[in-house]
Parts: C-alpha cells; structure tokens; sequence
C-alpha cells in the first residue's frame, strides 16, 4: 500500500519505502516539481502539489527501516512546529514505487526537496544538511506563502471535546444551540448520539450533586445539579435536580458560597483560555463567549465578553484592511 502525510506534531506511518537508485539522479532545482499522488494519506486530506502554489512545501522522502530516517524525523519534527504557522507544508513521502519515486531523482533517504510558491524545486538534498533550515528561512522572505488564519473548531467538535472531557453540562448547553443543516444526515445522527448519552448519564450525575450536597461542597453541587437540568430537560432527574437548586439559592449563606465557587471556577478558566490566545483566536473568542454564557454574574464572565468583542472587533478590522 503507497502512503504519502503531512508530518504533524508527530510522524506517522509503518510502511517502508522503495527507492528508485537511479545511476545518475537528475538535478531538479531550478525545475517545475513533479507532481505526487498517493492512495492513502495520513493527518491529511489528499492534496497536490498544483493546489499548493501559494505555499512552500518541503517534501521529504524516508522509510521506517532507514536509520538516517529515523534521526531526522525529530529535525523535521521541530521544522514543522516552527514555519507551519508561516504557511509552510510539510509532506512525508514513504512505500512509493520507482514510477513515482524516479521523476524527483532520488538516490538514497533521506532526502528532501524545497518547492517554492511558483512550484519550482529550489533546494534538495539531506535534510540534516546544515542549509537546509537556512534555505527554507531564506524562501520564506523571498517568496512569502499565504498564511491561512486557523479557523475555530465546529459546534460539533466543541460538543465532542467536552464530552471526552466529562463536561457533561457544557456538552448539553452546547448541543441546545447546536443546528445541523437540513442536508447533514450525518450531523443529525452525531447530535443525536450524543443527546442519548447525556440522558443515559443524568441520573449519575444526579447521584454527584447529591454526594457533594451531603458533603456540604454547595459550589460542586450546584455545578452538577444544573447540568442535570440541561443534559435531561423533562426528566425526573431535572425535576429532583431543580428542587435541589431551590434549596440551594434559598439559604443566603450557602448561595454566597455558590456564588464564591462561581467566582473562583470563572477566574481559573479565564486564565486557561487566555494563555492559548494566540495559538488560535478564532477558537479563543468561541471559548471566550461560551465563558461569558456559563458565569454571567461573574467579574471574569463580564471580562471574558468584553476580550471576546475586542478579539472579533480585531478580526474583523484586519479582514477588512
């Protein structure tokens, strides 16, 4: 089976690689880069070298069975993690046959090729040459690639994530705004997946809040105790968790301790979703907002809408430049 990925934050694959041992391997810089198919990609769409004009790609041909190999993928590893943010695509070429190998003039692996935004070859060679990294910074200045701004994830995703994370709560409020398009079978069939889990779950987290009451941990109970209510609107667990919450605001001293708790849980989330803030601001404003929606009555609430605005007032300003 022929595999060709892009290297993300770690290299995947398992197949070896035959390479073409040509006598006399032909000089491709300077030169149109062949264009590379595959059957399978892996952490990858397919994609083509035509489509990737706007891009430097470095394209870099190894083998699980290759010792050099295994000692530059680290290398490669660390390249990607630097200039992938500046446009810059990074594929890991294994198990072609010499049909597809041979155009690139490969002798031996590793080996890599830098293709500039015009698509021409403008180095190749070992990618554990010291010039290597100077070349690739030398390209990026000279013909700057289109850097794509990181897009957030879809509601669909949010709502997966906190699901993996137990945040059955938040997954619920999530999937209550969350509307597949008319034609998305397959969403429709997700959030409905989901909307069963969450119900088949209220009832031991029903079970949380009223450990936590007993314990007299208000804040945790009236944590549980709402998310509840929003992952079994309707059920006999929303009606006992809704009589508990009652209960809860109805002693002043045990509602400014939930509200203390509110504070305390609003203030570290805040400081978590700002440290990724440059990482990705359009997931930023997305975590921002939903902050703002879970402690309304919350100084860090209140500063997580103002930064989301700001952060979008940004956005949009840029856009429009």
């Amino acid at each position: 089976m022929r595999r060709l990925g892009i290297l993300m934050s770690v290299l995947v694959a398992t197949m070896a690689f035959g390479v073409a041992h040509a006598a006399e391997a032909p000089a491709l810089v300077g030169k149109a880069a062949p264009a590379v198919s595959a059957q399978d990609w892996l952490n990858s769409p397919p994609l083509a070298l035509a489509a990737l004009h706007d891009k430097i790609v470095v394209v870099e041909f190894w083998a699980t069975w290759c010792p050099p190999c295994r000692k530059s993928i680290p290398h490669l590893i660390e390249l990607y993690k630097k200039f992938s943010g500046q446009g810059v695509v990074i594929m890991g070429l294994t198990d072609e046959p010499k049909a597809k190998v041979e155009p690139f003039g490969v002798t031996g692996i590793p080996h890599a090729a830098i293709v500039d935004t015009a698509g021409n070859v403008v180095w190749e060679g070992h990618p554990m040459q010291a010039d290597f990294e100077s070349a690739l910074e030398a390209q990026i200045k000279k013909t700057p690639p289109k850097v794509s701004q990181p897009k957030g994830p879809t509601p669909l995703e949010d709502i997966s994530a906190a699901m993996q994370k137990t945040q059955f709560g938040r997954a619920a409020a999530l999937l209550a705004k969350f509307q597949a398009p008319e034609s998305d079978t397959a969403a429709k069939s997700q959030a409905e997946r989901i909307r069963k889990v969450l119900v088949a779950q209220a009832p031991a987290r029903l079970a949380q809040g009223e450990k936590s009451f007993a314990a007299k941990e208000y804040y945790k109970a009236s944590e549980a105790f709402q998310d509840v209510t929003l992952m079994a609107p309707q059920s006999p667990q929303a009606k006992k968790a809704e009589e508990r919450l009652k209960a809860l605001q109805a002693d002043e001293k045990i509602k400014a301790e939930v509200e203390q708790g509110s504070e305390r849980a609003a203030d570290a989330l805040l400081a978590e979703i700002l440290k990724r803030e440059k990482a990705n601001p359009a997931a930023t404003i997305n975590a921002l907002e939903d902050l703002a929606e879970r402690f309304p009555n919350t100084k860090a609430g209140a500063a997580a809408a103002d930064k989301a605005k700001a952060l979008s007032d940004s956005r949009a300003g840029a856009k429009t430049e």
